[in-house]
């Protein structure tokens, strides 16, 4: 039986080409959006839940009263992991991690070859909270004394041309300390958060950099793997108060959470956890059902408009015997069958342009055709036929064979209206969308464009390492002769994004409120700030004419702002213990995203001669990029021997603090595109339906003295009426979506009118283009053909 199903849903297929084909475009693209992000979305799920017992590992974070709100910080105290591991129960392993994405890129070398690689510090306890694979090695020694360093495979295989035996061999760092490889781990999977591809023993680097043997300083990530039995709400109740205990300091408290989660849910408002990404993995699962919708109404919609030419079929299969249920089985097969060659279709879309895909989205996501993706998508293509095909199956099927025979039937109010609804739905989806794409296309061109208060434009950073340590104020010297180089400059930070935050900070007429305030804080030379072009508002720059100012700072206007100072030069702020004076005053410059006010900073002297990690930025002239860059390279290598030239430019990294936003802007551009040509698909089909329904009215217009233009125009309308009460719905459903959107930018595009008439025109333009194929093919059609019955 069912194989007669298939048999007579096939030449049902075949015998309507036009219809057939339009379904199955219109099932085939929505069918490999939904794939594309299905993909997507699985792989943004499983970002860093590789480890074994990834349910018992936990990031400690840090809660503090920060101006006035309560800040969440995965940074925190070199000391903690520790102490949490000693004085709180329920641990089974913790680990302190200083990050690779703290450091640029070290020069490792082994014999005569040099190689750049980035590398963190850890606790020697790490390979036992983190589940990475050694092959080579003990998980409790390879950490075990600061001469052993721990090194990826793909390292190992840069360095030694192999993987095996690598223990026990040597490696220098940055020329000046030797190294043991006590093991070799398996890369980092590309779904991994951290990247790296060493680790040093986390004993070196406190002996380089003592600062984080102290509890008032924080910066590392801490780590616990708890006991089995442990549940996460019963260790934060005991873990909460661990600084107080140790500091007596009440205005911070830790909490720990899964480490898994921290990808999808970074995000925190005054303490409490308030999204992150998995905002955009929410987005983009309603975009898929929203597409697949679209799909579906298409197919039933085409369906049902095709009824009127398979009504004589139902009415002679039900007098010859066939009961309701087998037309209904017969119909959704023809629609699962139409589904399954659509799915099958999407797969060979989502293979050709997967590497388009992933060049979007930063990803490396393939199609393997597992259990895991191949029962997924024949489940949503059998789901899909279902559903697609419920309504036009039970809507043929339901007729009576005499009244079916005698031709007696005429399309119903209540059938028009449901086909009318759902060309609305469809195209309300579509404006949102529109509309949608050009608010995110504007905000990401206001971040890239708007004033910022610095140049990032033509900007190159330079990691100072080996011999331009403590002889950067020379180097950059050298690097201002260069031809084309426009200035040259250094500070201890990146200057965008996260600097250095710290508290304690004391200035006259603070108030008992004022000391939870943070400072953003970096160290810059004399020419750093005419290198970005950052303003003064009052005041002067670092000067080498005032011998006084290394005792000197220079405060933003958001921090003059927060002290409350209203003639802000001369006066005297306490950093760290210190006295400084206020040398001048810069004006705001957006040193973060674009998500987060300009916070109070202060810059302080800090010269290349006297400074141990800086980073030298150089503009040079647009158009002379490569021409620099190798007389850069030749320099740098003539100065510093043996060290690797690495460089970025600074507007990639203000680029990176968008990534998620461009990446989700981007892919909403294609999916709402190719939303707006599956609508189209379906509108084409209806309108060609349309004409063949009024094909006798449109001749005796044509007789009667009807114009081809006014024929076309009689047909258009009927859609241009659905489109504007689609218009109507989808307007003040977008502004909220999108203004719910903005509000996560501190500043924001200005949704204007001109946002929605443009979307509104075009769609209408769409509409217009679309349905006049088919209305002026009726309209040029010969009155004599579709009147010779008569």
């Amino acid at each position: 039986m069912y194989q007669n199903y298939l048999k007579i849903a096939w030449r049902n297929l075949l015998k309507d080409r036009q219809s057939t084909m339009l379904n199955l475009a219109g099932l085939a693209t929505g069918l490999a959006c939904v794939l594309f992000i299905y993909l997507w979305v699985i792989d943004e799920l499983h970002v860093d839940r590789f480890y074994d017992n990834s349910d018992r590992l936990m990031q400690l974070m840090e809660k503090r009263n920060y101006n006035g709100k309560i800040g969440v910080s995965e940074e925190s105290s070199g000391l903690l992991a520790a102490a949490v591991a000693r004085d709180v129960p329920g641990v089974q392993y913790a680990v302190t991690v200083i990050p690779a994405g703290w450091f640029p890129k070290s020069t490792l070398t082994e014999g005569e070859h040099n190689f750049n690689a980035s590398g963190q510090y850890a606790g020697k306890d790490y390979f036992r909270v983190f589940s990475l694979p050694l092959l080579e090695g003990q998980k409790d020694q390879v950490l075990a004394s600061p001469d052993r360093i721990v090194i990826s495979d793909e390292l190992a295989q840069r360095l030694f041309n192999t993987t095996s035996n690598i223990t026990g061999k040597t490696i220098q760092l940055q020329h000046t300390h030797t190294f043991t490889v006590s093991g070799v781990f398996k890369r980092m999977p590309a779904n991994a958060t951290e990247q790296f591809d060493y680790i040093l023993s986390l004993e070196y680097f406190a002996a380089q950099s003592p600062w984080i043997t102290y509890w008032g300083n924080t910066g590392p990530h801490n780590f616990v793997l708890l006991k089995a039995r442990m549940q996460p709400a019963a260790f934060n109740k005991k873990l909460a108060d661990i600084v107080t205990r140790n500091t007596g300091d009440s205005s911070r408290s830790v909490m720990a959470t899964p480490y898994a989660d921290h990808y999808l849910y970074g995000k925190y408002t005054d303490g409490v956890r308030s999204g992150g990404r998995i905002e955009y993995v929410r987005l983009f699962s309603l975009i898929a059902l929203f597409i697949l919708l679209i799909a579906c109404i298409n197919f039933m919609n085409l369906s049902t408009a095709r009824a009127s030419r398979r009504l004589k079929e139902v009415g002679i299969k039900k007098v010859a015997g066939a009961t309701r249920t087998n037309l209904v089985c017969q119909f959704l097969c023809e629609s699962v069958m139409l589904s399954m060659l659509a799915m099958g279709f999407a797969f060979v879309l989502v293979l050709l342009l997967m590497p388009q895909f992933n060049h979007l989205t930063g990803k490396q996501i393939t199609l393997r055709l597992s259990t895991g993706i191949v029962l997924p998508a024949v489940l949503i293509a059998v789901v899909t036929g279902v559903l697609a095909g419920s309504y036009p199956a039970f809507y043929l099927s339901r007729f009576k064979p005499v009244a079916v025979l005698k031709g007696k039937l005429r399309t119903s109010m209540g059938e028009l209206f449901a086909r009318k609804g759902l060309v609305v739905f469809q195209f309300t989806l579509s404006v949102v969308f529109i509309v949608a794409v050009v608010v995110v296309y504007q905000q990401m061109k206001y971040i890239q464009s708007g004033n910022l208060g610095y140049n990032k434009d033509n900007v190159l950073v330079i990691a100072s390492d080996g011999k331009l340590n403590g002889n950067q104020a020379r180097f950059t010297e050298a690097l201002r002769r260069i031809r084309g180089v426009i200035d040259a400059g250094g500070t201890s930070h990146n200057i965008v994004g996260h600097n250095f935050a710290i508290g304690g900070v004391q200035w006259r007429g603070m108030t008992a409120d004022d000391g939870n305030i943070y400072f953003e804080a970096a160290g810059v030379d004399y020419n750093l700030l005419h290198t970005l072009n950052i303003q003064m508002a009052e005041g002067r720059n670092f000067s080498r004419e005032y011998g006084t100012d290394s005792t000197g700072i220079i405060l933003n206007e958001a921090a003059v702002k927060t002290m409350g100072f209203k003639n802000p030069l001369g006066e005297t702020v306490r950093v760290s213990n210190e006295n400084k004076h206020v040398v001048g005053v810069v004006k705001d410059f957006h040193f973060e995203s674009f998500h987060e006010v300009v916070k109070p900073m202060f810059l302080s002297l800090q010269t290349g001669d006297s400074a141990g990690n800086f980073k030298m930025m150089v503009r040079v002239q647009q158009g002379k990029e490569a021409a620099v860059i190798e007389q850069i390279r030749a320099l740098y290598q003539q100065v510093n021997p043996g060290f690797v030239f690495d460089y970025h430019f600074l507007d990639e990294a203000f680029q990176r603090q968008y990534q998620a936003e461009m990446q989700v802007a981007s892919l909403s551009k294609y999916f709402a595109a190719l939303a707006i040509i599956i609508s189209c698909l379906g509108l084409f089909g209806l309108a060609a339906f349309t004409a063949r329904r009024r094909q006798k009215e449109i001749g005796i217009r044509k007789v009667v003295g009807a114009t081809v233009q006014q024929i076309a125009l009689l047909l258009s309308v009927e859609f241009l009426q659905l489109v504007a009460v689609a218009i109507c719905i989808a307007f003040p459903l977008a502004w909220w979506m999108m203004s719910r959107w903005l509000h996560s930018f501190a500043y924001q595009v200005h949704m204007g009118a001109g946002i929605f008439i443009g979307a509104g025109v075009a769609v209408i333009f769409i509409t217009l283009c679309t349905v006049s194929v088919q209305s002026i093919k009726a309209a040029i059609t010969n009155p004599v053909k579709s009147l010779k019955s008569e």
